[in-house]
């Protein structure tokens, strides 16, 4: 079945996010304990220090009891991409009080060591792996797969051709998951081992910061002229311009407040030819074969 997987930040979105056709919600959990302890240093997911979290656990299982209400899961990040052993000493019990007390439907994680720690103590809790996990090749899903993971999200980075290799070596085994919109990071993040808390997003500035071209060799630097230099200036050029338009084209939003850059949605018709096995609840047709026509003006 095809659903559409949907962030939230509030109990209060439910309603509105379920209207437009949600199917799933994910959405991030601070505890005022970690807050405590870390502050806004270690991010305890992806989607930010605080904002775009919910910080109380009543809020968790208000957002649950009005999701399931509806018929919709909830699942919870815990994708930093490492936690040290004490802060794993730390979420265990907490995401065992999430699932037991609150009702979430499963985490979604990015640190393997805390996958296999989180099976252990709570081997029927379904756990997601997280884009974060830069799962890119039919080997990982196969060590996925093994793992006892439920769920594989892809990389944003990856094109249709290679989800459809991903797609095929997880059925059966694995739920996958692809993300729609671009979240604006030039570079794998599944790789990105730095913070934007302090200084910004560092590499989304560097084509601006100043630079020159060294030659490799003492023996080289005789040599280089203006156009040895060039191939380097025309590559951070295109790095320039592919960094501008990843960002959105100079833009932030559209006119209907729709993010403007590349968002994927032009791939869906490709992926739905290739993968979807169901687009409403109804697989028995889909399974038969048959084509389906629709009108072109309502009656």
């Amino acid at each position: 079945m095809t659903r559409l997987t949907v962030p939230i930040s509030h109990p209060e979105e439910v309603e509105m996010l379920a209207a437009g056709g949600a199917g799933e919600f994910f959405c991030g959990y601070v505890p005022p304990e970690w807050l405590e302890r870390y502050g806004g240093a270690f991010w305890l997911n992806r989607r930010g220090p605080v904002a775009g979290n919910l910080l109380q656990r009543d809020d968790v299982s208000l957002l649950a009891e009005r999701s399931h209400a509806r018929g919709i899961p909830v699942y919870v990040t815990f994708n930093a991409p490492y936690y040290a052993p004490e802060q794993q000493e730390f979420l265990l019990p907490l995401i065992g009080r999430l699932a037991g007390e609150s009702g979430i439907d499963g985490v979604i994680v990015s640190d393997v060591g805390f996958l296999v720690e989180l099976r252990r103590a709570l081997p029927s809790l379904p756990v997601h792996a997280s884009s974060v996990m830069a799962s890119r090749n039919p080997g990982m899903v196969d060590f996925l797969a093994e793992l006892g993971a439920s769920r594989v999200i892809f990389p944003r980075s990856l094109g249709v051709d290679d989800i459809s290799t991903l797609c095929a070596a997880a059925a059966g085994r694995l739920e996958t998951e692809a993300f729609v919109l671009n979240e604006g990071c030039v570079f794998e993040e599944g790789y990105c081992m730095t913070t934007h808390r302090s200084v910004g997003a560092l590499c989304v500035q560097l084509p601006d910061v100043p630079h020159r071209v060294l030659p490799l060799t003492p023996h080289a630097a005789a040599k280089l002229d203006g156009e040895d230099r060039r191939p380097a200036r025309e590559m951070m050029g295109a790095f320039r311009d592919w960094v501008w338009f990843q960002n959105g084209c100079g833009n932030s939003v559209t006119e209907r407040g729709i993010p403007n850059g590349p968002c994927g949605l032009c791939a869906l018709f490709d992926l739905v030819a290739r993968e979807a096995v169901a687009i409403r609840n109804t697989p028995e047709f889909c399974n038969a074969g048959y084509m389906c026509y629709y009108r072109e003006k309502a009656s």
